[in-house]
């Protein structure tokens, strides 16, 4: 009686454990899940549900997005920037080699700065985006241009206003300076021409009257 009591409770236990794998959310599940919370204004259950979705399926290739939307929830809606700070940072961790690492430092650097108002970490933020990237390799992509102003704004004390005005009037002065190089060129030029010699009129012998 006994023998036949621990088979049929093995089976038990593997129907259940079989049961269990079988009913393992798919990756649609959790994103849809996810999206019906965050509709219904039910921002930390959707995060605990993009947060479950991205333990259980790590390298899918929609575990970026996850991050992405946990990281606006954080900030948009909860107010909490420090979090969706510290979101990015996992996400450029994790995805080290990816266009969505750079944008994700980026963030940070822009949070610190405008939603924080935090200069001081604004700067290193921008400083660290920049020392990884320091150029934009992609023509459609502008992200370190941008932080190397915004990174110039914070330093100098100016605005971006402010800064873009003193490029045009130094963009100006510098056409004028180029525009006088070529007239004093021109004129220089000019003087240095041999001057056109005209042939003397020759002398006609007059005649003698006979």
């Amino acid at each position: 009686m006994r023998k036949i009591n621990l088979k049929f409770l093995s089976v038990i236990l593997l129907a259940l454990f079989l049961t269990g794998c079988s009913t393992k959310k798919t990756e649609d599940a959790y994103l849809a899940d996810a999206k019906t919370q965050l509709d219904a204004n039910k921002y930390d259950e959707a995060i605990a549900t993009y947060q479950e979705f991205v333990k259980e399926y790590p390298k899918s290739d929609k575990a970026v997005f996850a991050y992405q939307q946990i990281a606006g929830i954080q900030i948009d809606k909860l107010k909490k920037p420090l979090d969706g700070i510290a979101t990015y940072k996992v996400l450029a961790e994790k995805f080290p080699d990816t266009k969505d690492a750079k944008q994700s430092l980026f963030m940070v650097a822009f949070i610190y700065d405008e939603n924080l108002k935090d200069k001081a970490n604004a700067i290193q933020a921008y400083k660290n985006f920049l020392s990884k990237y320091p150029k934009d390799t992609d023509a459609n992509d502008k992200m370190s241009e941008s932080a190397a102003t915004m990174l110039e704004v914070l330093e100098s004390g100016k605005s971006i206003e402010e800064m873009i005005q003193q490029n045009i009037e130094k963009s100006g002065n510098q056409s004028a300076s180029d525009s006088g190089q070529v007239k004093t060129s021109e004129k220089t030029s000019e003087t240095k021409k041999e001057p056109v010699q005209t042939k003397k009129p020759q002398k006609t012998e007059e005649k003698s009257e006979e």
